[in-house]
């Protein structure tokens, strides 16, 4: 009997804390209807007000593991992750700021003020003949064609 009464506060105040006073009302209650004896009216108001936490502690973390589960099938990155990010981004801010110090300047070469003179210009290339024996292959121009009229109207 003392199951069932449990499992039914259970079901009613799973999503819930039960404040003491609370679960001690509930608890002379069912002493009232002769449920339990009523020198077990504070250990059933104790067993309540745990088992209500208790409730209360899964229900967050099956919230919790959902939320993540859902946050990681999107791809959403989280704060940690956007944390480590930010730290190496930083990183490396800093170690090309280190890298641009170390790197000495190049000396900009100065131009000289002699004139160039114009490219040379190159001759055409030869003309090729073909070799003896061979001709180019004959191009032949085909008659167009007369389009065909199936006499329909």
């Amino acid at each position: 009997m003392r199951d069932a009464i449990k499992r039914y506060v259970d079901a009613a105040q799973s999503l819930t804390d039960i404040p003491r006073e609370r679960a001690e009302r509930i608890a002379r209650l069912l002493a009232g209807n002769g449920l339990i004896d009523s020198g077990q009216i504070r250990s059933v108001a104790m067993d309540l007000v745990e088992r209500s936490r208790e409730n209360r502690r899964r229900v967050t973390e099956l919230v919790t593991s959902e939320i993540r589960r859902q946050i990681s099938r999107l791809g959403l990155a989280s704060a940690d992750d956007v944390e480590r990010l930010r730290q190496r981004v930083q990183a490396l801010e800093a170690n090309q700021r280190a890298a641009r110090r170390a790197t000495p300047k190049r000396a900009v070469a100065k131009r000289s003020s002699v004139k160039r003179s114009a490219p040379a210009k190159r001759s055409a290339p030869a003309k090729r003949t073909a070799p003896k024996g061979r001709t180019a292959p004959r191009r032949t121009v085909s008659a167009p064609r007369a389009s065909r009229s199936r006499g329909r109207r």
